[in-house]
């Protein structure tokens, strides 16, 4: 089975995509949903990489409490499904994934901070799919 992941934020959404065979994730990139339909994106993306599941980062607390953006995650969510009607659709905490990609690819020299973000977001989303792999 093919996998998209998906880093959902407002203005940048981070896509990384795996296979239940190797159970591996890889980052691939990231929408600026102020230049790019997210939707049609993500349409070009199924198609493209005849994807079997989405896996969507969820926002919690360190202490296992949602977060107040998980209001907007599950807001896309809902208008993932309905785009998508059929495709299972998976969550996955998400903490600290960001953190960890900034980690990882901090050793990549960028200097534009947007350029860094974006690299941030595809990278968190590859970390929320391999954490989905890893704990199922």
């Amino acid at each position: 089975m093919n996998y998209l992941s998906i880093d959902y934020g407002e203005h940048r959404v981070g896509i990384a995509f795996g296979d239940s065979e190797i159970r591996m994730a890889f980052p691939r990139e990231t929408i600026d949903c102020k230049t790019t339909n997210l939707f049609e994106r993500l349409d070009q993306l199924v198609k493209q990489n005849k994807v079997d599941e989405f896996v969507v980062g969820m926002p919690y607390h360190p202490d296992g409490r949602k977060d107040g953006k998980n209001v907007v995650v599950e807001a896309f969510i809902k208008d993932l499904e309905l785009r998508f009607p059929g495709m299972k659709i998976h969550t996955q905490d998400e903490s600290y994934s960001s953190v960890q990609a900034q980690e990882q690819t901090a050793h990549w020299s960028v200097k534009k901070k947007k350029a860094n973000k974006a690299v941030i977001d595809c990278a968190a989303a590859a970390i929320i799919l391999q954490r989905w792999f890893d704990e199922g």
